[in-house]
């Protein structure tokens, strides 16, 4: 989780910088093919779905 953690600061800069649904197809999915990895990887942590609230 700490490890986790340490990817807060890194994943608000990209969305500060970055517009994931860019007008340009090849730009929109390449930064969404990149979030799924993203998220895919976080899912081999933990299932976060499993948190309420």
């Amino acid at each position: 989780m700490a490890a986790l953690a340490s990817l807060r600061a890194p994943i608000d800069a990209f969305f500060d910088s970055v517009i994931v649904n860019d007008p340009d197809p090849a730009k929109r999915s390449a930064r969404l093919a990149l979030l799924e990895r993203v998220r895919a990887a976080v899912h081999n942590v933990a299932d976060f779905s499993k948190i309420e609230g």
